[in-house]
């Protein structure tokens, strides 16, 4: 397979250093939803059960 005038050169997956921020930015991101899903996860898992007294009636 040649390539024919005004044909642009297959492309290649490559990181060059002005490729690696938005990775970056996205592993990051997903680092700190993942966080937080655990936190939340913890939170929830591990609460107290809410007493009688406070969900009956009016105070």
């Amino acid at each position: 397979m040649s390539i024919e005038q005004g044909e642009a050169p297959p492309r290649r997956l490559t990181l060059d250093r002005s490729a690696i921020w938005p990775l970056a930015i996205a592993v990051g991101l997903a680092l700190v939803v993942l966080v937080n899903a655990l936190f939340i996860y913890i939170a929830v898992k591990g609460a107290d059960d809410v007493a009688p007294s406070y969900v009956q009636g009016n105070r």
